[in-house]
């Protein structure tokens, strides 16, 4: 495994509660962990020194299905060392076994299913929302809502990140995603050779703003189908939440232009 690539973003978030200023988000994604090698020590001690508030992973943690004990060990192994004192959370992907979930949540992390928990500060409210999406089809954003409220800040958290047109559509602030490994092989410059779902090979990585969405798609950290990772390596977020920015729609050329600089930015 090459070493961990950290990457730090701050979003802008006019609708952040005043409460949430500040906050740190190490974001996760496609461990495709099914053993436990050397090499992943140093990983382990990098996640133990970030310190967030909050740690998500939006899915693919183990590999071979079949395999999940084995994904559990070495699971559980890596992330012993993040300390975050508002816990961790995660969705499954499509690679996961539902056992493999069930056994995460026995020790003490908690995983999301169409549903939403409320994060408080002082008093105020933040709604961290999690997809279900080990199968495109499992996914339910209605109900996932259900227990949220219109004015709430809305972090979801999904697998899948072609989604975020249907997820900013239903109100989501800041939408966090996996899944496309960055493209997995590259071009030397990091370019992805070609994309893993409908959005464009150039939005399989980084930070963009989709309309009045963030959108965070995550590299990951495994490989999956060839067992190569090429000018990609494996990748931690780390995002910070600051009030700031405006509300008011933009016109899609200023939003795209945007977008551009930003994952270009991330990328670096």
């Amino acid at each position: 495994m090459k070493p961990l690539h950290i990457d730090h973003a701050t979003l802008e978030l006019p609708r952040l509660p005043a409460a949430f200023e500040g906050l740190r988000v190490l974001h996760l994604s496609d461990l495709h962990l099914t053993h436990w090698i050397p090499r992943m020590e140093k990983t382990r001690q990098a996640l133990g020194e970030l310190r967030p508030d909050l740690a998500v992973i939006t899915g693919d943690l183990g590999h071979r299905s079949w395999r999940w004990r084995q994904s559990l060990s070495a699971v559980l192994r890596l992330l012993e060392s993040i300390q975050a004192p508002m816990g961790i959370y995660f969705i499954l992907g499509n690679h996961d076994s539902l056992q493999l979930g069930a056994e995460l949540a026995r020790h003490g992390m908690r995983m999301l299913t169409n549903e939403s928990v409320v994060l408080t500060r002082r008093g105020q409210r933040m709604a961290l929302i999690g997809l279900a999406q080990h199968r495109r089809i499992d996914t339910d954003i209605p109900a996932a809502l259900a227990e949220t409220r219109a004015e709430d800040f809305k972090l979801m958290l999904m697998h899948y990140p072609d989604l975020i047109f249907a997820a900013g559509a239903a109100g989501a602030d800041v939408c966090l995603a996996g899944h496309t490994h960055g493209g997995q092989i590259c071009y030397p410059d990091g370019s992805p050779i070609m994309g893993h779902d409908a959005l464009s090979p150039q939005q399989c990585s980084g930070v963009h703003k989709i309309n009045e969405t963030w959108l965070v798609v995550n590299r990951g950290m495994g490989k999956a189908g060839v067992k190569l990772r090429l000018f990609c390596p494996p990748h931690a977020i780390v995002l910070t939440f600051t009030r700031g920015g405006r509300s008011a729609a933009r016109s899609p050329v200023s939003e795209n232009a945007a977008a551009g600089r930003i994952s270009a930015a991330a990328r670096r």
